[in-house]
């Protein structure tokens, strides 16, 4: 491609943490100079390293570091965390930037409505789960589950600005949170566990769930619309 078609290239995630261990995987992003430069995105197996390589035009990323939406908690880390393996004109730097100026910018109405998004996509899959568990359908009621407990870990950190190193740090973080009142913890955990019946977990869910709302309430996380002139 050139030298002026790729901007700068990276690693972020554990490897650029410093935290990576023998099976963690190797996240590269290229910053290519706008979108008519073609890099594929990759996703394979080299030497035993499962290596994720992702392109991106530089004002894109920018822009996308720029925003905060409903997978803050869980993208912040990649705009904050690089390795920098060719950056000649410090993108990553600016990258970083950024992304700081605009969390620290973005007042709590922000992080309230990208917040409300992930609850009520949360209530969407909470449904799915009781009605996949009331027909003895298994297989959607743990992907109902699952999803409801990575959309609750979003909740959580948008409320409290929490940017999780990954989603394992997610999950743990969440589950000891007392963030939306002093019976989540125990719900949340039990939600995650894979060893109890999935009507027990359904069962956590809602509990996980309605101490969520009442979070939601209690902050002014919109979630619902009193009347339909309200939705429009």
């Amino acid at each position: 491609h050139g030298p002026a078609a790729i901007v700068a290239v990276g690693v972020h995630g554990s490897v650029a943490r410093g935290d990576d261990g023998e099976e963690s995987d190797l996240d590269l992003a290229v910053v290519t100079a706008g979108p008519e430069v073609e890099v594929p995105d990759r996703s394979l197996r080299l030497r035993g390293v499962v290596v994720d390589l992702g392109a991106i035009a530089a004002d894109a990323y920018l822009e996308e570091a720029g925003q905060i939406g409903p997978a803050w908690p869980l993208a912040a880390d990649q705009y904050v965390n690089h390795l920098a393996v060719h950056d000649p004109g410090g993108f990553f730097h600016k990258l970083k930037h950024v992304h700081q100026a605009a969390v620290e910018e973005a007042g709590p109405e922000v992080f309230a409505a990208a917040a409300g998004l992930d609850l009520v996509q949360l209530l969407s899959w909470d449904g799915k789960a009781r009605a996949a568990e009331l027909a003895g359908d298994l297989p959607t009621t743990q992907v109902a589950v699952k999803e409801s407990a990575v959309l609750a870990a979003l909740v959580i950190g948008l409320q409290t600005r929490t940017a999780y190193r990954n989603l394992t740090h997610a999950l743990h973080a969440t589950a000891v949170t007392t963030a939306a009142g002093p019976a989540f913890p125990e719900a949340y955990r039990r939600l995650l566990d894979p060893t109890v019946e999935p009507a027990v977990q359904v069962l956590a869910l809602g509990r996980a769930r309605d101490a969520l709302l009442a979070l939601a309430d209690r902050e002014g996380i919109p979630y619902q619309a009193a009347d339909l002139d309200a939705f429009l």
